[in-house]
C-alpha cells in the first residue's frame, strides 16, 4: 500500500502531466524555433496579393503590418455594420433621441474610417507596395461575393485570403430577449459564418489559379463553451466544423489550394480578455499571434493554435 501511494501514484501523475504538456510544448517550440527566416518570408510574400477581412480586434491590424513588412499587397475590408449596431445599443441604453443619433453617427463613421486610414498609411510605410481599404457590411451575405470581386479587381488576382472579421455578442442567453431574437441570431451568424462561406467559395477559383492559401480565424470557443458567450461560441463551432470539413474536400479533389483553420484564444489586449476569466500568464501576445498566423500561411499548415497552453488546457479541462 505504501509503495502504491508513494511511488506508483506520483509516477502516474507525472506521466499524465507530461502527456498533457507535450502537445502545447511541441506547438510552442515549433512556433518559436521553426519559423521561416525574413528571406523566406520575402520569397513567399513579396508582391503577393492578400485579401484580409477584419482588422477590428487588433490581431487583424497587426497581421496587416506583418504582411506589409514583407512586401505583400493588401486589400483590407473592415466591418461597417458594427457602427449601426453600436448606435442602436447606445440609443436603447441611454434613451437617445433620433436627433442626437444623427449627430453621433457621422462622428462614429469618421472615427472608424480614420483608424482604417491610419492602418493603410502604416502598412505603406512598412513596405506594402499597395494597400487598399474598404468598409463592408458582412451581415449582408447576398453581397459578400463583392469582397472578392473588388479585391481581384484592385490587386489583379489573389494569392492569400485571410478571414478574420467577427461580431462578439455577450450576455447570458436565457436572460436576454435580444440574444434570443431570431433576426439578431441570423445577423450574427451572417457576419461570423455565412459571409465566411460565401467569400471562401467566391475566392476558391482565384486561389486555384495561383495555388494559393486561405486562413480562417476560429476560436477556442469553437470547442469549449463559455457562459455569456453562447451565441459567439455557437458561430465558432459552426465555423470550425465547416472549414475542417472543407479541408478534407479540398484534399479529396487534390486541390492546389491550402487551408489553415486557426483556433485563437485570449490575447492580453483584446476585447475577449474582459469576458473570460483567464490568468494573464496564459494569455497570448497580439504581435506573436500575428507572426504565427503569417507563419502558418507561408508553411501551409492545416491548423494554427494560439496561445498554445491556454487553448490546449481549456479543451482538456472541458473534456474532463
Amino acid at each position: 500500500m505504501v509503495t502504491l501511494t508513494r511511488v506508483i501514484l506520483p509516477s502516474l501523475l507525472l506521466l499524465l502531466l507530461l502527456l498533457l504538456l507535450a502537445p502545447p510544448l511541441y506547438h510552442h517550440l515549433t512556433l518559436h524555433f521553426n519559423t521561416p527566416s525574413n528571406s523566406d518570408y520575402k520569397t513567399k510574400l513579396a508582391g503577393k496579393r492578400v485579401l484580409l477581412c477584419g482588422i477590428g480586434y487588433e490581431v487583424g491590424e497587426q497581421l496587416a503590418y506583418q504582411l506589409a513588412t514583407h512586401g505583400a499587397k493588401l486589400a483590407i475590408f473592415y466591418r461597417a455594420d458594427g457602427r449601426q449596431k453600436t448606435l442602436l445599443n447606445l440609443q436603447k441604453t441611454f434613451e437617445l433621441t433620433d436627433d442626437v443619433i444623427q449627430i453621433i453617427q457621422p462622428l462614429m463613421v469618421a472615427r472608424t474610417d480614420t483608424k482604417a486610414m491610419e492602418i493603410k498609411e502604416t502598412a505603406v510605410k512598412l513596405g506594402s507596395p499597395q494597400t487598399e481599404i474598404h468598409p463592408f457590411n458582412f451581415g449582408n451575405t447576398s453581397t459578400a461575393h463583392m469582397v472578392v470581386d473588388t479585391a481581384v479587381s484592385l490587386l489583379g488576382g489573389l494569392d492569400y485570403v485571410i478571414l478574420n472579421h467577427a461580431d462578439i455578442p455577450r450576455g447570458l442567453f436565457l436572460h436576454s430577449l435580444k440574444l434570443q431574437n431570431q433576426d439578431f441570431l441570423h445577423r450574427t451568424f451572417s457576419v461570423n459564418v455565412y459571409s465566411y462561406i460565401e467569400i471562401a467559395l467566391r475566392a476558391l477559383p482565384h486561389l486555384e489559379k495561383t495555388s494559393g492559401h486561405m486562413f480562417v480565424s476560429s476560436s477556442v470557443l469553437g470547442e469549449v463553451p463559455e457562459p455569456g458567450l453562447s451565441v459567439f461560441s455557437s458561430t465558432k463551432h459552426a465555423l470550425t466544423g465547416f472549414f475542417t470539413s472543407l479541408q478534407l474536400e479540398l484534399q479529396k479533389r487534390r486541390s492546389s489550394v491550402g487551408l489553415t483553420v486557426g483556433r485563437l484564444g485570449v490575447m492580453k489586449s483584446t476585447e475577449l480578455r474582459a469576458l473570460l476569466d483567464v490568468p494573464e500568464f496564459l494569455m497570448g501576445d497580439i504581435v506573436e499571434c500575428a507572426v504565427g498566423i503569417m507563419n502558418s500561411i507561408v508553411k501551409r499548415q492545416r491548423s494554427f493554435v494560439y496561445p498554445v497552453v491556454h487553448t490546449h488546457f481549456a479543451g482538456l479541462l472541458w473534456a474532463i
